[in-house]
């Protein structure tokens, strides 16, 4: 492993951090699929596309805590 490579690893030591992680790759999983299917809907036409980038946006949306500013997964309200 090179020194940059090691510089962006994030040393996990609490459940609290592993959760944090979780939700961070969550985050960003969820952005970048949706910035695909909507490039991909601009290129073809296809409004599935458009409907599926719109449902992963209301799944954002919901895990969002506009209170904290941080994502709470739905198990977390239970």
């Amino acid at each position: 492993m090179n020194q940059m490579e090691s510089d962006k690893r994030r040393v996990v030591t609490t459940h609290k951090q592993l959760e944090e992680l979780v939700l961070d790759i969550t985050q960003h999983d969820l952005n970048h699929q949706m910035q695909h299917l909507i490039a991909e809907y601009k290129q073809t036409g296809d409004e599935s596309l458009l409907i599926d980038a719109e449902y992963l946006r209301s799944e954002f949306e919901n895990w969002w805590d506009e209170e904290t500013s941080q994502f709470v997964p739905p198990a977390a309200g239970l």
